[in-house]
């Protein structure tokens, strides 16, 4: 799965941009960590850290932004880690426990703290977009094998709190508010550039005050970097607000469209089918020969994942009648283009 990952650097790098920002770090904490505590920030306070023990080595392996803020009076440490794997590390208490005894050390060195100083408290937080369910204990203890009772006192202590995006249900992505976390989330699970569009639009909306053009810049590179990772075979110019992304996103939608239909109609395809098929609303059934079918499938995942792997255009080539009717439906709710064809 790395090369998955090469692929979204770009996305990547666009996403911490974002989470270098305040607002999404507020909206992330009042949104999803939702801790009566929270209520206690004094988020006119909230700052980056640079911490200079993050070495070359750790950046390679993941995105990380520390932050402070003021707290009931003194400082509390923010350590966000962006994660962009296909599936979870399994030991990322382990890692949490590397990172905030590195960062304390840090903070003891830079504060020039002496005896009887203590030290500021560390939230870590886990911000995890992988299309499996995130398995890792979120709990160090659970990761320690429990030899006997009388060394549990020298056992280590460190949870983190962890937003799994792909988990986080239709009711909290339904709010009223404008958190821009939630905004970002919508936008990521998007199955269509439609969609991609009606979300823009809505964020655009709830930004569209002066004081937001920096957000809406940010979230613009994002969408761009975005849009290049999910469709690797088109042209996506850089477009620096969201209303450009916007505007790009409608020429673009009826480019894609009237590519696929202009393809489709080729095999035999009449085009008003085609486009009950591509809305989903699967009205009618398709006409002519099964190969023009498996080619209009090609088409949509395609359209949907970038490309077609080897053995789903195998597995669509071979294919009955009744399979692609199946295939057809799977489209729209499968994660990877093998589940299209249940590989």
């Amino acid at each position: 799965m790395s090369n998955q990952h090469g692929h979204h650097n770009q996305h990547d790098s666009g996403y911490k941009l974002l989470f270098s920002n305040p607002r999404l770090v507020q909206d992330l904490l009042t949104g999803f960590v939702r801790q009566e505590w929270v209520g206690h920030m004094d988020f006119a306070t909230l700052e980056p850290v640079k911490a200079s023990f993050v070495s070359d080595d750790m950046r390679q392996r993941h995105d990380d932004c520390i932050w402070r803020v003021r707290f009931k009076g003194q400082w509390l440490y923010l350590y966000l880690l962006l994660e962009f794997q296909s599936s979870d590390d399994y030991f990322m208490a382990v890692r949490f426990m590397t990172y905030t005894g590195l960062l304390y050390q840090d903070i003891i060195r830079s504060e020039q703290l002496r005896r009887g100083d203590t030290l500021p408290p560390v939230l870590p937080i886990v911000i995890y977009n992988g299309t499996s369910p995130w398995s890792g204990p979120q709990d160090i203890q659970e990761l320690i094998n429990p030899v006997h009772p009388g060394l549990g006192r020298f056992t280590p202590r460190l949870s983190y709190f962890l937003l799994d995006e792909g988990r986080v249900s239709a009711e909290e992505l339904a709010g009223e508010d404008t958190n821009l976390v939630r905004e970002l989330i919508k936008l990521e699970f998007c199955s269509n550039p439609a969609e991609i569009r009606q979300c823009i639009g809505q964020l655009h909306s709830r930004l569209d005050q002066p004081e937001h053009q920096q957000i809406r810049r940010v979230f613009a590179i994002w969408l761009n970097r975005f849009l290049r990772a999910r469709f690797r075979n088109t042209i996506i110019p850089e477009c620096s607000e969201l209303t450009e992304v916007n505007a790009m996103l409608a020429e673009r939608l009826d480019a894609w469209i009237g590519d696929i239909e202009k393809q489709a109609l080729e095999k035999g395809l009449r085009k008003g089918e085609l486009k009950g098929e591509l809305k989903g609303e699967l009205r009618g059934k398709l006409e002519g020969e099964l190969h023009g079918r498996a080619q209009l499938l090609y088409l949509q995942i395609e359209l949907r994942f970038g490309s077609v792997p080897d053995a789903v255009r195998e597995r669509i080539s071979h294919a009955t009648a009744e399979e692609l009717d199946r295939f057809a439906v799977n489209i729209f709710d499968a994660e990877t283009a093998y589940r299209v064809v249940e590989l």
